[in-house]
């Protein structure tokens, strides 16, 4: 994840006004020379009296009504349901701002390259929608569609194509458009071990946009009928494109999942997802080539609390399902199961008896405990004792990843009277189940594998700035507090700044489990350590304030001392063409500088005193 540089961020803030940005999606009014507007955060904007105060000097919001209140960024992260990075992103392409991240200076090449690769694949995708209407060959991929009932709608708003059959054909169209080799060997548009022989050839063509609406990647559908075809291809990972962070159909979906009142709903292919959009179920979404994963489950849960499932009825499509509820379970988000009884999917029934067939059969759902306890009672012979346990054990991760505790006493319950034993039994073999585990994992007594090569945090083998976002970590609560006393632009680590970040968004967004906190850490080794630091008393116990105290203190007087050494530069390089009020007024602020730095430098010294 890109941290970005200080200078962006204040250039940005330069560059535009918060009313700016607010007059972007909602309307102003000026009254008694301040801005204001009508919340769009309560009310559905429907205030009689706007109470949404806008403050362009201070550069924030303030809404009188419900409370909220943020900058900018903020702003946009609420309305598009997007990250900090993202929201930076957003409205640095509005200022037209480049961005620099803290690790260096974004490189002109690479930039120009993903902004080529974003190009080439919005260029191609026209063309093979073009071929589509317009090419000999592609009446037979209008055939197909036709006869799988694929409406004309369908057909532009997902901008299906077709991509010929004759091999050097793409190449060659690209190679005359001025695409270089080192390019088009980048794009994902032809065979890794065998360029230029292109990845799609002879197929319905299916191309997949980023949330922003970016042309990152495409699906293909064999229309070639060779047997040893693969019936579907999928753009390899490339420098605009992750199948694990990325849906087909998201940005399709996007206008309905950010009403909030709609789950997103996860299908098994794009054909599905075409089909449920076509019977007016406009949330779905699906995997490209890919189990649905947990950076999938993140992206999702911008948009929306729930997430339902509607897998094939095969066996392998009732795996996925499983795996999916577990990953959705532990995002802390709610989960419902669909069952199709007209046919083996969506694309099926559309094909067969049309959308209202397909929506009817959709209405029917169940939540994925009642989905699970289904499942398992057809499994396992509940009637016999060994069954029961059995059946506790097949649901015990489930019920151990719930986030909260009175769903799992109403879930226990429920399992109590099913299966006619205690709510205690139940409690103890899902311990057992639980220990099992940890067990079979290769666990020792705290939870951390045993041999792993990770290290084990002692505060004292880290930066300080890491351990007091560990700290903070497994002490979110005092995060609000400590947030005044350490800023972003204080912290020189970069997984303390991960860290941070994750922390902000967590306090956004009241985050209070420690699963659903760990999934917004998106950097896999911060997000490890932060585990790990979850069994380490050194973080984890609560009288370690005195440590964080400290940190916090070395930090500041860090940020103190950087800042007295910059205004004692600017001093030196300026002081000739200072008039006299400049030069006294800057050698004031080092004089308090100064003072500051002492005094703390004297109570960190006072405090190792005691210590020792």
């Amino acid at each position: 994840m890109p941290v970005y540089t200080d200078s962006t961020i204040n250039s940005i803030k330069t560059r535009l006004s918060i009313s700016e940005v607010v007059q972007m999606y909602i309307p102003i009014v000026t009254r008694s020379g301040r801005n204001w507007a009508k919340c769009p955060f309560h009310g559905n904007g429907n205030e009689r009296t706007p109470s949404f105060a806008i403050n362009d000097r201070e550069g924030f919001y303030h809404c009188f009504g419900c409370g909220e209140s943020g900058d900018m960024f903020t702003f946009i992260e609420k309305m598009e349901h997007v990250s900090f990075n993202e929201a930076v992103e957003i409205l640095a392409k509005k200022a037209g701002v480049t961005l620099e991240t803290k690790a260096g200076k974004v490189e002109r090449k690479d930039k120009d390259e993903v902004e080529a690769l974003y190009e080439l694949n919005q260029r191609i995708a026209g063309t093979f929608a073009y071929l589509l209407y317009n090419s000999e060959e592609g009446e037979k991929a209008l055939e197909y569609l036709q006869k799988r009932k694929v409406s004309e709608e369908m057909i532009k708003l997902f901008e299906l194509g077709y991509a010929p059959s004759d091999t050097s054909w793409l190449y060659k169209f690209l190679q005359k458009k001025g695409y270089t080799d080192e390019l088009l060997k980048k794009s994902g548009l032809f065979s890794p071990g065998s360029f230029p022989y292109p990845m799609f050839a002879d197929r319905l063509m299916f191309p997949v946009r980023s949330w922003q609406g970016r042309y990152i990647a495409f699906s293909g559908r064999d229309l070639s009928g060779r047997e040893n075809a693969p019936k579907y291809k999928n753009t390899s990972d490339t420098p605009v494109y992750s199948k694990r962070h990325n849906l087909f159909g998201l940005y399709q979906a996007l206008e309905t999942l950010k009403k909030g009142k709609t789950p997103a709903l996860i299908v098994e292919g794009n054909f599905d997802v075409v089909s449920m959009h076509q019977a007016g179920i406009t949330g779905a979404v699906a995997s490209l080539g890919t189990a649905f994963t947990e950076e999938q489950v993140k992206l999702l849960s911008r948009y929306t609390n729930r997430i339902d499932l509607m897998f094939d009825s095969d066996e392998a499509g009732q795996k996925s399902t499983d795996k999916a509820i577990a990953l959705i379970h532990k995002a802390g988000l709610e989960c419902f199961v669909h069952k199709l009884t007209r046919g083996k999917d969506a694309s099926e029934i559309l094909e067969k008896e049309g959308t209202e067939a397909l929506f009817d059969d959709f209405k029917t759902s169940e939540s994925a405990f009642q989905y699970l306890v289904s499942k398992g009672s057809k499994t396992y012979n509940i009637q016999s004792a060994r069954g029961k346990s059995d059946f506790v054990r097949y649901l015990s991760p489930f019920l151990q990843s719930t986030v909260s505790s009175v769903e799992t006493d109403s879930y226990v319950q429920s399992l109590s009277s099913l299966l006619s034993v205690s709510e205690e039994s139940i409690r103890a073999d899902m311990t057992s189940a639980d220990d099992k585990r940890q067990q079979m994992a290769g666990e020792d007594e705290r939870g951390i594998i045993q041999g792993s090569p990770r290290r084990r945090f002692n505060p004292a083998a880290v930066s300080i700035d890491l351990f007091a976002m560990l700290y903070l970590a497994n002490h979110r609560e005092l995060f609000r507090e400590y947030r005044s006393r350490i800023s972003f632009a204080d912290l020189k680590d970069r997984e303390a700044q991960i860290i941070y970040m994750a922390l902000e968004n967590a306090m956004r967004n009241e985050i209070t489990s420690n699963e659903l906190f760990l999934t917004m850490i998106t950097d896999e080794d911060a997000r490890n350590d932060t585990a790990t630091s979850f069994a380490l008393d050194e973080y984890s116990q609560k009288n370690g304030r005195s440590a964080l105290d400290e940190a916090a203190d070395r930090i500041t007087l860090r940020g103190m001392e950087e800042r007295r050494g910059v205004l004692l530069n600017q001093l030196r390089s300026f002081s000739d063409s200072l008039d006299q009020e400049q030069l006294e007024d800057a050698l004031m602020r080092k004089k308090e500088l100064d003072e500051k730095i002492s005094v703390l430098r004297n109570e960190l010294f006072r405090s190792t005193l005691k210590e020792e």
